[in-house]
């Protein structure tokens, strides 16, 4: 709380600093112009205005169309401010820096224009002080141009860039952002880049001061318009460095929804790069259709926690996105507004939404359009997901029976011997269908089918929704009963086995279909074979001592 006054006691005096800088010099820095020096001025102007409305990611190639303070000031504007400084003083270079400042770049949110002043302002008790700069830099540019001139001119504008940089700009960020300013001095000394692109930009600002000084306005002006190409060059690469980065987000976001693990670090970087304060606002990201059905799921939720009230408006809204196809679906109470955004696929079709709620006290972070934007970028994710998903659900599904089939009893084994090494419990259940030869052979293969077909019913019918079941291959089934102790895994396979035994299914002599079952439990040290192999054993022995019967594994996990 004080370093926010702080910084907020120092807009104050930044802004009381420049009106008075204005009153006194402003007159008499205007009358002492010349039509030369207006000319250069003009230009100047010109490509402030550019530069400021493009606010082009200069000092690094950012995954964000949103330029971060660092690239702000370390950017464009810097040989341009330099070569003003250099050839018509601090009091111009410091009013080139407030239009810079004033000007709303494209694409950001519209802040009100006393607040762009204020932090416009920060920047004139420094570029005041540049006025024990501005006179040798004049005399280096003004003398005739040599290795050593462009040197001293480098050197001097270049600690001047840098001091600005870590004496004034980065104690306002650790004041404003309430961080450490050792932890900022360290990451921006150890920033090559930065020094290096200074030291390119001095140079730029040398070659514009001493043409305009030697040659005259319009050839110093010349050569800051580049400045301009090279600003829109930047934003256009900006701009699809940032495509290419949320396309990379959204394929690791589905690559972890699709391995079952969170995806959220995912979906934040890519709402982040959209926009930082999007997540914090409270949000909700809710799939549609999944599972083939017409009904919403929850992925994820940002921000604080919503009111139960607010939770059944969004589920009102989410209901007129589906029913009425708009894009954005606004519901409003006394209890506050829920916004619901669509998003749709790349072929129209809806694929789920971002629901933001907001108190009656909460203020917008972003504005809509911002959302309208984040929600086309998920849509094609939660589309390509959903797809993906329903592919290889099927190539899991054994056909006949509705269970996994090996690959996915192997990949539910895999999850649950990564439970037990992490102090969890399993037992496995390996259950054979007895003399199933002699049913296709004497009932024929169709009669095995349906005889498959309803062991599997039964199976599923009598574990647990933690629990994992599957068809192993042939007339096999694999059971994976969750943190089940030994009792109620025998108590389980027994229940199956009878169950299966009463399901009114007969051999050709009337008599019913059993199955042998065979028990073992999985310790941390096992592979995944290693277990199964065990219940195998167990089943094996089921089979030799008369069938129709649970056999447990000797070697019993602790």
């Amino acid at each position: 709380m004080i370093a926010r006054r702080a910084y907020l006691t120092v807009r104050t005096a930044s802004l009381l600093a420049a009106a008075v800088s204005i009153v006194l010099w402003g007159s008499a820095a205007v009358r002492a112009l010349r039509p030369d020096d207006l000319a250069f001025l003009l230009g100047a102007l010109a490509v402030t205005l550019a530069l400021g409305w493009l606010r082009a990611p200069a000092a690094h190639f950012e995954r964000s169309r949103r330029p971060t303070p660092e690239s702000d000031r370390v950017g464009l504007l810097v040989p341009l401010i330099v070569a003003v400084l250099a050839h018509e003083g601090w009091f111009w270079a410091a009013c080139c820096a407030l239009v810079a400042q004033l000007v709303r770049p494209q694409g950001l949110r519209r802040h009100p224009f006393p607040e762009r002043l204020l932090t416009a302002t920060l920047r004139f008790p420094a570029l005041a002080a540049a006025a024990i700069v501005a006179g040798p830099l004049q005399r280096a540019a003004a003398v005739t141009p040599s290795m050593a001139a462009l040197a001293v001119f480098a050197a001097i504008a270049a600690t001047y860039v840098l001091a600005v940089d870590l004496l004034w700009l980065d104690p306002l960020i650790a004041l404003r952002q309430t961080r450490s300013l050792l932890r900022i001095w360290r990451r921006h000394l150890a920033d090559g880049a930065t020094v290096l692109t200074i030291l390119v930009e001095t140079c730029w600002a040398y070659g514009v001061a001493h043409v305009a000084a030697a040659e005259g306005a319009f050839l110093g002006v010349a050569l800051m318009l580049p400045l301009v190409l090279i600003g829109a060059l930047l934003h256009r690469l900006a701009r699809a460095n940032a495509r290419v980065h949320r396309l990379a987000l959204s394929r690791q976001a589905v690559d972890a929804m699709l391995h079952a693990t969170d995806p959220q670090p995912q979906l934040r970087s890519l709402l982040e790069s959209i926009d930082p304060r999007i997540v914090r606002e409270s949000l909700e990201i809710a799939a549609f259709g999944r599972g083939g059905t017409d009904r919403w799921s929850r992925l994820m939720r940002f921000g604080a926690p919503v009111p139960g009230d607010l939770e059944r408006l969004g589920g009102r809204a989410l209901l007129e996105v589906q029913v009425t196809g708009e894009d954005v679906v606004i519901e409003r109470e006394e209890h506050g507004s829920v916004h619901a955004y669509a998003a749709n696929d790349a072929d129209g079709g809806l694929r789920g939404a971002m629901v933001v709620f907001r108190t009656p006290e909460d203020a917008p972070l972003v504005a809509s359009r911002d959302y309208e934007r984040a929600a086309a970028e998920i849509g094609p994710l939660l589309g390509e997901y959903g797809a993906i998903a329903a592919t290889r659900t099927l190539a899991s599904i054994d056909t006949l029976t509705g269970l996994p089939n090996r690959r996915g009893v192997a990949r539910a084994l895999d999850e649950a011997m990564t439970h037990v090494r992490s102090g969890g419990r399993y037992a496995v259940l390996l259950l054979d269908v007895d003399h199933f030869k002699s049913i296709n052979d004497l009932l024929g293969h169709q009669s095995g089918d349906r005889a498959l077909a309803q062991i599997g019913r039964i199976i599923a019918q009598n574990v647990r929704g933690v629990d994992a079941a599957g068809r192993f291959g042939g007339e096999e089934f694999l059971v994976l009963l969750r943190d089940a102790s030994r009792e109620r895994a025998l108590q389980v396979a027994e229940r199956l086995r009878g169950a299966i035994e009463a399901g009114g299914l007969a051999y050709a002599d009337g008599k019913p279909v059993t199955v042998s079952v065979g028990v073992a439990y999985a310790r941390s040290a096992d592979g995944i074979g290693d277990v199964v192999e065990r219940a195998d054993r167990a089943l094996y022995r089921a089979k030799n001592t008369g069938r129709n019967r649970v056999v447990e594994s000797p070697l019993v996990a602790v």
